[in-house]
């Protein structure tokens, strides 16, 4: 190659790069990935603290990468690239056996917020224990898809932060409070209880672990043979699909219904909405068909049944727990769910407010170990 045709290879390589730059700096900023389901990096303020402190450059490179154009078909041509050369871990996605996609969550565990979590939650159990007694307050701290199929990932994959992990959370805890549902989940980790392009757990896992759950506090559960499995959607795909972006099998959301139901209502945030059911069915024409239980995340969900248990529910939750509140309805008069993340009340007083018989905190272990919102808990 002659140096003249160099020179005109690094001209165009520099105008593809500086087209694609201009492209994304001139296109709108989009705000939220449906694909992803989380929000997009936007541009960040220039402040002086934040240039000599570095910040910004950091920022700014996540804006970048968040806003470029062609954002989702870059990351797609990424991972067939990566994969024809034999690749089996891609943005941080192993592709694991029985074709599923199983996110690292690596460098989760050991961070400030992860080891502060602990705390908060063991000050908070402490404290509804004293009130309730042990056998109504427990805490489910669900292991991730990475932990519980581990045979599944390939040979070099290794997967030992999230075990030491739940072992803290469990040693700080009053005893006796926490589930283990690692033995749990992996009894049956060759069903299907995780969902291959997604983070969460299916409905089927979510019924074992209440069917845990309900044995540690002492409630008599409704077991499968006693509902009626409906198949909401065969075309769901997931977060982690989206951070690989080439195609891949579907998964398949079922929603588990009871034979014999009681009547209930289901009122979010106050009232500021009430409906008859547990399922929002317009998400299953959208990405996030998750988001069919309970329309997804809300700060506070309140359900009333027509039972007379004399039980009344409190849920700390995360998004595990949408499907799995759903068994509760059964057993108890009244469930409440907060979402810390963005309930903005006072815990204690809400809690002060309602005569709560039972206390379940309810969360995956990444979502835990990541949570900002935690130290609520003690409000």
């Amino acid at each position: 190659m002659t140096k003249k045709q160099n020179w005109v290879l690094i001209f165009f390589f520099l105008l593809l790069v500086s087209g694609f730059t201009i492209a994304s700096l001139l296109k709108p900023d989009t705000t939220f990935s449906e694909e992803e389901n989380r929000e997009l990096a936007q541009m960040p303020q220039i402040t002086p603290d934040s240039v000599f402190s570095g910040r910004f450059s950091k920022d700014y490179e996540t804006y970048l990468t968040d806003q470029f154009v062609f954002r989702n078909q870059w990351i797609g041509a990424k991972t067939l690239t990566e994969r024809a050369i034999g690749k089996q871990e891609v943005n941080d996605i192993y592709f694991a056996a029985d074709d599923y996609l199983i996110e690292k969550h690596s460098g989760t565990f050991d961070t400030e917020t992860a080891q502060r979590n602990i705390t908060y939650l063991a000050k908070f159990l402490e404290s509804q224990t004293e009130r309730l007694g042990g056998e109504h307050v427990k805490a489910m701290i669900v292991p991730n898809t990475v932990d519980t199929l581990k045979d599944k990932l390939p040979p070099f994959a290794r997967s030992t932060e999230e075990d030491a992990y739940l072992q803290k959370i469990e040693e700080a805890l009053p005893v006796g409070s926490f589930v283990d549902l690692q033995q749990v989940l992996g009894d049956h980790r060759e069903e299907y209880i995780y969902y291959r392009t997604d983070h969460h757990w299916t409905t089927l896992g979510a019924w074992y672990a209440y069917e845990a759950w309900c044995q540690a506090a002492g409630i008599a559960y409704t077991p499968q043979e006693e509902y009626q499995r409906e198949t909401l959607s065969t075309e769901f795909y997931g977060t982690v699909a989206a951070k690989v972006n080439i195609g891949v099998p579907a998964d398949t959301i079922e929603a588990w219904k009871p034979l014999e139901s009681v009547p209930y209502t289901v009122r979010y945030n106050h009232g500021e909405e009430t409906r008859d059911t547990l399922y929002d069915e317009s998400y299953l024409q959208v990405r996030d068909k998750y988001a069919v239980f309970f329309g997804g995340n809300q700060p506070l969900t309140e359900i009333t049944t027509e039972n007379k248990t004399g039980r009344k529910l409190l849920v700390i939750k995360d998004s595990y727990a949408n499907c799995f509140v759903p068994f509760t309805v059964q057993d108890f008069d009244e469930i409440a769910m907060v979402d810390m993340r963005y309930f903005n009340e006072h815990l204690s007083t809400y809690i002060g407010e309602n005569a709560f018989t039972d206390v379940l905190v309810l969360y995956n272990a990444a979502g835990f170990a990541e949570d900002t919102s935690l130290a609520k808990l003690s409000l």
